[in-house]
Order: structure tokens, then sequence, then C-alpha cells
């Protein structure tokens, strides 16, 4: 017999965690476009250096997609930038 109530239970647990992962991926892309205009770059000359054409790093920016964990070190080493720098809200570090 399935406990329907846990079943729903882990649905809705299932749904709020991938809300939060949609969240986290829109934050870090808003942030990497942020760091990369105020150094002056175009999506494809990141791309360039990253070796990915500029439609990568557009599905980076706008939470579509996110890189992996190197790619994310190569793009914070590339502008001088933490990784703290990415997860966090810089709206929230101006009020």
């Amino acid at each position: 017999m399935v406990n329907s109530a846990g079943c729903l239970k882990r649905q809705k647990g299932h749904k709020e965690m991938e809300e939060k992962k949609q969240i986290t991926a829109q934050l870090i892309g808003k942030n990497i476009r942020r760091i990369r205009l105020e150094n002056g770059e175009t999506q494809q000359e990141l791309g360039a250096f990253l070796g990915y054409g500029a439609t990568t790093i557009a599905n980076y920016e706008s939470g579509y997609r996110l890189p992996d964990l190197e790619t994310f070190f190569q793009i914070a080493l590339h502008y001088g930038a933490s990784l703290e720098d990415f997860i966090r809200d810089a709206e929230d570090d101006k009020g």
C-alpha cells in the first residue's frame, strides 16, 4: 500500500527544491552578466575565452543552464572574482 500523504510530501519537497535551484541559477546568471559587463566584455569574448559559443554564455546568464564547477572557477579567475561574488544578491548589498 502506498502512503499518499508521504508521496505528496515528497512531490512538494521536490518542487520546492527545483524552484530554489532555478532561483539560484538565475542569481548566478545575473551575477555572471553583471561581472562580465563590469569588465567590458561581450558574451562572445567570454565564450571565446572559455572555448564556448555566445549562446552558452547567454544560457548561463539567463539561468537556463549552470556552468560546471571547472567553468565556474575559470570565469571567477578570469575576472578576479570570488565564487561568493556569483552567489550573493548584489541588490541586497545596495539597500
